[in-house]
């Protein structure tokens, strides 16, 4: 019952590609089947299609008419071939298992002493439904009956095929370890007071710790927003009619973020700045604004902002939230921004009509 509680859970997950998948992987199952010795566990690790599992499990006590067919600890090893790409959500497998096949009894045995307890080869097929940490696979063993050990102890084994279906949820534990890693890293984003690393020109071990956080800062924003040093996406910086940068990106289907920078030395001259939409500073402004005009999209909505032109739709402004700006430091002043726990009240309504947004990244912009 625990089990298939367990498989109905992650069959409610929803299945997401990644933009950016490892090609190494380390999976713990638990679940039934040849592969996890009846009853147990399995630890598969992969790289790229090809995988190779060892595993340990436990068949309880069987009962044929007056016959026992006594209990066994056992174990197996096989390796597995993965079609399709893991983004691609679900991978069918074929395979080759070593290992516990079955406990048996059949008629023909009568009372003579026998082995109950077989292994051998057999063939796997079956698929796996993939998400970036949790998976399900399901699979079928196809035991020939005659790849058998020591077959003169199993009698009237040979001769038949035995198919056994196998299920087993697994976690990645190098996706797992990122998110762990992540996290940890998110807490100390979050937990970091600006003042302790928004002066570059630090010296002594205050340098090296700052730049060690910089260094977080900027791996995360570099895996967050899928970056590589060989490629980069710039997306383009435009100038108001006042002269003010702008930046602006659509974050639902009728609701478009844009960030408008009221001192250019908001985004230069630093690896990194934190600002607090809520101080006394005004140097960035945030707002929302929520159109259903078929013809708006973020290029044409950007240009009516730079040129101030009357916008038909909700305008939310920003009331509080906190700002990262990661500074890549060249010469086309490539920046990427992060926004966190932003709070926005509709402009111009009296009714308490709020906006929040836990998260929003505005990845690689630059001025032209």
């Amino acid at each position: 019952m625990v089990l298939s509680g367990v498989i109905a859970a992650v069959v409610a997950i929803t299945l997401k590609p990644l933009a950016a998948q490892e090609k190494r992987y380390a999976v713990l199952k638990a679940g039934f089947g040849l592969p996890f010795g009846a009853y147990g566990v399995n630890l598969e690790y992969r790289y790229n299609r090809f995988g190779s599992y060892v595993g340990v499990g436990y068949m309880k006590p069987q009962y044929y008419r007056e016959i026992t067919i006594n209990s066994s600890f056992n174990s197996a090893v096989g390796i597995k071939y993965y079609f399709f790409k893991p983004e691609d959500g679900w991978r069918p497998i074929i395979g080759i298992h070593a290992g516990w096949l079955n406990n048996y009894y059949q008629n023909s045995i009568g009372n003579t002493s026998y082995q109950s307890t077989v292994y051998g080869l057999a063939g796997i097929c079956g698929f796996e439904l993939c998400e970036s940490i949790v998976s399900l696979e399901m699979s079928l063993v196809v035991d020939p009956g005659f790849a058998v050990l020591h077959p003169e102890t199993h009698p009237s084994y040979s001769g038949k095929v035995y198919l056994t279906p196998c299920i087993g949820v697994g976690v990645n534990l190098y996706a797992l370890r990122h998110l762990i890693l992540d996290n940890n890293k998110n807490n100390k984003i979050e937990n970091a007071d600006p003042s302790d690393f928004s002066n570059n020109n630090s010296t002594g071990n205050k340098t090296d710790e700052n730049n060690a956080f910089n260094k977080i800062l900027l791996q995360k924003i570099a895996t967050d927003c899928n970056d590589t040093l060989s490629f980069r996406t710039v997306k383009t910086l435009v100038r108001d009619k006042q002269e003010k940068l702008l930046a602006g990106k659509q974050i639902a289907e009728d609701a478009y973020l844009f960030v408008r920078f009221l001192q250019n030395k908001a985004i230069t001259g630093q690896t990194l700045q934190v600002t607090y939409i809520d101080s006394s500073i005004k140097n960035i402004e945030v707002f929302v604004i929520k159109t259903s005009k078929p013809d708006q999209n973020i290029q044409t909505l950007t240009k009516l902002v730079a040129t101030e032109n009357i916008i038909e739709g909700s305008i939310y402004q920003t009331t509080q939230g906190k700002i990262t700006i990661f500074y890549y430091g060249n010469e086309r002043n490539e920046i990427s921004i992060r926004l966190n726990d932003l709070i926005m009240v509709e402009k111009n309504k009296t009714k308490n009509s709020q906006l929040y947004y836990d998260e929003i990244l505005i990845c690689l912009v630059a001025e032209n």
